[in-house]
Formats: structure tokens, C-alpha cells, sequence
């Protein structure tokens, strides 16, 4: 690899021997090179690498894949982190060994999305990211998806993928599905205007009664920020909506407009000189799912928040 922008490449393996003749070759590359070295892979993926790479294996920072990958802005954020990191100890480049956790059904989407995110959210960084795949366990549209969202693919042979899409081409396609209600929500609310916002603290207060204190204050700034980008950037009526089940709370906000142009909204933070675009990023640190959808002409932005 050449040129200091991302390199974004999908490894497809199906057995510990693929994978090790991938991912040493990266590493050791990377350690002759100088590069900063970084793998967010599963335990015993780790024990593989330490093992092979002996004393070299202290230049790699091991992270746990199960707490890296649980909502896909933290997990830009911190990879944001980390960069900024090497580059300050003076490397010029970050090799990364990424296994995202695609888990159920349900996660599927959120991470196939977060794929294709990064290659535009990252796309001037100096970074050569490898996601290996395993097609021994990873569902089939798991693996396809795989083609779609990275620009290199490896099975083993490396080449450009000639299925892949531009994320602003994709994530339209790939819409995040909305947590899922039951029922008639438990607080319905018109919203006129921000002066309202005390009232808007006072119901979501109500509906989550018995919450402790973290995640109460987290849910309150969750609903007020989508409440303001509502009343800010919608149109027509809008509507916030909570629904509780057990100890998970599902919050909307819809109105009339189209919603938000930017299919990447909220999974990074605004540059720094401006001053608004933090709300719906902060709001996808907070939320344990987030969607943003638009039907018979309304814009629902729904996030659901668990009190754990």
C-alpha cells in the first residue's frame, strides 16, 4: 500500500491457518515500517498473534472486540482516538486489524453500516484497516455486505472488490431499522417550540420512573437533543413519543420534512469551528439503537435506551 489516505480491505478467511497468513505478513509489514499496530479481535484470535509474534507482539495494542464494537459511533470515536494517539507518538501510519461483532440479526444492519461509514468518515486518514471475515460462521449476507462496503477484498488473493459502493450510494439502501414498539406509547407529546422543553424533561421523567440516575440523565439529554433537532430542522407537526417495556425505553420524534440530507448525520462530530451538529452525534454515543427513517412523508427519528 501507497499514499497516505485509508486503506479499507475485507479479509474473507475460513480457516486459522488463512487467517494467520494474512494477518502476521500485515502486522510484521507494519512493525518494519514503523506503523502504529492496533488489533480489535476476538481472545482467541489474540492468543494466535501473541503466540506467532513472540517478543514483537508488545507493539501491538490488543483490545477486546466485545467491548469495541458495541455502538457503532463509539466505536468511531474511538478509533478517531487511537489515530490521533499514534500520530502524536509519531507514526505515520496505523495498521488495524478490526473484527467487527455482527452478533444477531439485529445488529447486522447497524454494522454493515458502520462498514461503509468508515470509509468516508476516515477517508484522509493515514490508516490500512483489515477486517477479517469468517465465512465458517458469519451468516452469507454478512459476507456479501462484506464486498459492498470495502474497496479491497482478500480471499486470499488481494484485489479491488468489484462489488463496492460508495457510502453515499449505500446507506440510503441499507436504512437502520427502527427499534421496535408495542402498544400505544406510554407519553404522547405535540411540540411547538423550544420553551417547551421543560415539559418535554417532565414526561420523559414520568415514563421512566424508577430509572437510576446515569441513565436517567443520559435519557433526558437523548430525548431533549432529538426534540431540539426536530423543532430546529423539521417541519409541519411534530410529534415526541416515549414507549416503555421492562426497562427499555423507546423515544421519537417525527415531523413533516424530509429529513436530513447527510446519510452519515451524527456518526461523527462536527468539525470544530462550527457551531451546531453535535446533537444527533451525541445522541448516537448515548443510545443503545438509532434510526432515522422517512415514510408517507414524515421523518421519524426513533432511539431506544435501557436502563442498565
Amino acid at each position: 500500500m501507497t499514499g497516505t489516505g485509508l486503506c479499507h480491505e475485507a479479509l474473507l478467511y475460513d480457516s486459522d491457518t488463512a487467517y494467520c497468513d494474512a494477518v502476521l505478513p500485515f502486522l510484521r509489514d507494519g512493525l518494519a515500517d514503523g506503523d502504529a499496530l492496533v488489533a480489535a479481535v476476538r481472545t482467541d484470535h489474540t492468543a494466535l498473534l501473541r503466540d506467532a509474534l513472540g517478543a514483537d507482539a508488545a507493539q501491538v495494542m490488543f483490545i477486546d472486540r466485545e467491548e469495541w464494537y458495541r455502538r457503532p459511533a463509539v466505536t468511531i470515536a474511538g478509533w478517531r482516538g487511537l489515530l490521533a494517539q499514534a500520530q502524536a507518538r509519531g507514526h505515520g501510519r496505523a495498521r488495524i486489524v478490526g473484527e467487527v461483532v455482527f452478533g444477531g440479526v439485529d445488529r447486522h444492519r447497524s454494522w454493515t453500516r458502520y462498514e461503509s461509514a468508515v470509509n468516508a468518515l476516515f477517508a484522509d486518514a493515514p490508516a490500512w484497516i483489515v477486517c477479517p471475515y469468517d465465512t465458517r460462521v458469519l451468516p452469507d449476507q454478512v459476507v456479501a455486505d462484506a464486498h459492498r462496503t470495502h474497496p479491497v477484498v482478500r480471499d486470499p488473493d488481494r484485489r479491488d472488490s468489484t462489488g463496492y459502493r460508495p457510502p453515499a450510494a449505500l446507506l440510503p439502501e441499507l436504512p437502520e431499522d427502527p427499534p421496535p414498539v408495542t402498544g400505544p406509547p406510554a407519553a404522547d407529546l405535540v411540540l411547538r417550540d423550544v420553551s417547551e422543553l421543560g415539559a418535554i424533561r417532565r414526561t420523559v421523567r414520568a415514563v421512566a420512573s424508577g430509572w437510576p440516575d446515569d441513565p436517567l440523565d443520559d435519557l433526558l439529554l437523548v430525548a431533549t437533543e432529538i426534540a431540539i433537532n426536530g423543532l430546529r430542522h423539521g417541519s409541519g407537526q411534530r410529534h415526541l413519543r416515549l414507549w416503555r417495556a421492562d426497562d427499555t425505553i423507546v423515544c421519537e420524534v417525527s415531523d413533516d420534512g424530509p429529513g436530513p440530507p447527510d446519510p452519515l448525520v451524527g456518526y461523527g462530530p462536527p468539525p470544530d469551528d462550527s457551531l451546531g451538529g453535535r446533537g444527533l452525534w451525541l445522541v448516537r454515543q448515548l443510545c443503545d439503537a438509532m434510526a432515522i427513517s422517512t415514510t408517507a412523508g414524515r421523518t421519524h427519528v426513533r432511539v431506544a435506551m435501557t436502563a442498565t
